[in-house]
């Protein structure tokens, strides 16, 4: 069972085939004022409050550590760490067994279920997470004093509430039905999101948003040369290798997946967009001043042009979208709705029409 759990996402985490060349990848750099900036040093007493603030979880990685286990060192011995960590941020190196994994599988329906039913949740290297904290605190202080990440993104973020993107997606539609204007709200899931990230695209995008060179290194090394044995009810499967998607239980998947997606919104521009982290509500309205009739034909075709856009952006950046779970809802202060409401496609597939939707809970 193990092994077939293995063969199934060693084809999951293979490298994606990408046409090039390719505008992330294979376009001309641009040279940044802040490129040669260098990741800040570690200190002691950094350390020390990194473990003071984490959870002690006694789950286990490959090498049988766990943060219950790491709360047992003497705090003198990590002295000899904030050397291997500083080292690590300098010449953009990480340790090979520190990227070993142990991956375990959450079911996510039945409890007897075939592999691809099922969530993969990888148990990091106890070290290695501490030093992946450490870095999210500077990776994140360079998102934040250069405006990376767009206000329409909430997902992973101190200060953005989901409750606050859930409201401004309500005014948004109120406010186009204010204007008596038909509205479609499209509801969007992208397929396995942290699990399809693609390393090579992520890397050259973050080289042309003003990430300086040592981040960008750091982010290949943590990527690179990762492996993995799954455990089903504690037999090991053979090695995988992980060319492809961030750890589930890693810090820095989050920040990383939403930064790599930063500019999803001006591939769509005919639509208001809402994010929360891979969960994307576009609200796309009729054309405001002419008959009903008109603007519902209006909204047809900016729907199909949305969806259009959608697609390629997804295609570009090797993001596949989750056709089954993709919707539409309609909007509008006329007593009657069109009947029937038009056909819209994403791709190949259908999209469902929906009369309510449960967002983000709510």
């Amino acid at each position: 069972m193990a092994n077939m759990a293995a063969d199934h996402y060693e084809g999951l985490f293979e490298a994606p085939v990408v046409m090039r060349p390719h505008p992330y990848v294979d376009a001309p750099l641009v040279q940044w004022e802040n490129a040669a900036d260098l990741i800040p040093m570690v200190t002691y007493p950094e350390i020390l409050n990194i473990l003071r603030s984490r959870k002690k979880k006694q789950s286990l990685d490959i090498h049988g550590l766990s943060p219950f286990i790491l709360d047992k060192i003497p705090q003198n011995y990590w002295h000899l760490l904030v050397k291997l960590y500083n080292y690590s941020f300098t010449e953009g190196y990480i340790l090979k067994k520190f990227k070993e994994v142990r991956m375990i599988l959450l079911a996510k329906k039945n409890a007897a279920c075939t592999p691809d039913q099922t969530r993969p949740i990888s148990l990091l290297d106890s070290f290695l997470k501490v030093q992946e904290k450490l870095f999210l605190n500077r990776f994140k202080k360079i998102l934040n004093d250069r405006g990376i990440l767009p206000d329409n993104q909430s997902g992973f973020r101190a200060g953005f509430r989901l409750q606050t993107r859930v409201l401004l997606l309500i005014e948004q539609i109120s406010s186009y039905m204010s204007n008596s204007s038909p509205t479609s709200t499209v509801f969007v899931d992208f397929k396995s999101a942290f699990d399809q990230l693609w390393f090579e695209g992520c890397l050259g995008k973050l080289t042309r948003m003003e990430i300086p060179t040592a981040f960008v290194n750091w982010i290949r090394a943590w990527l690179s040369d990762r492996k993995a044995v799954i455990e089903v009810q504690g037999n090991p499967s053979r090695w995988i290798n992980i060319n492809r998607g961030g750890p589930q239980c890693s810090s820095v998947t989050p920040t990383l997946f939403i930064t790599y997606h930063r500019d999803m919104a001006d591939f769509i521009p005919g639509a208001m967009s809402f994010v929360f982290a891979d969960d994307l509500a576009a609200v796309i309205a009729g054309q405001i001043g002419i008959r009903f009739t008109d603007q519902c034909i209006d909204l047809e075709r900016r729907l199909h042009t949305f969806f259009e856009q959608l697609e390629f952006y997804a295609i570009l950046d090797i993001q596949p979208i989750n056709y089954s779970k993709a919707q539409v809802m309609f909007s509008a202060r006329a007593v009657c709705y069109p009947n029937p409401l038009p056909q819209v496609h994403c791709g190949d597939h259908k999209v469902e029409w929906i009369p309510s939707f449960k967002y983000l809970g709510y």
